[in-house]
């Protein structure tokens, strides 16, 4: 069975991650997963809040959010398309 733990206490199990996780996160700890040996298979880690001056997209700092949502309607290639413009089919 797999099996949440908590500052290396169990918490819960795989069936309760639903509810614990996000309740575990929000309060900023660290949510480990173990397997029936209690082998480390897996964290939820929170993370830091964004901070709004950082840009979205290091590399193109002048992209704004409207932006890439119309990049992300555009659409898309397919995995044969890819390889025949870069050449390799």
């Amino acid at each position: 069975m797999v099996t949440l733990y908590v500052g290396g206490h169990k918490v819960g199990t795989l069936a309760d991650a639903e509810k614990l996780v996000p309740e575990f996160l929000a309060r900023k700890q660290k949510v480990e997963v173990r397997d029936e040996a209690g082998n480390s298979i897996g964290m939820f880690t929170p993370t830091p809040p964004r901070d709004p001056d950082e840009p979205l997209i290091p590399w193109e700092p002048d992209v704004t959010r409207e932006e890439l949502e119309r990049r992300k309607a555009e659409p898309g290639l397919t995995i044969d398309e890819v390889r025949k413009q870069l050449g390799w089919s």
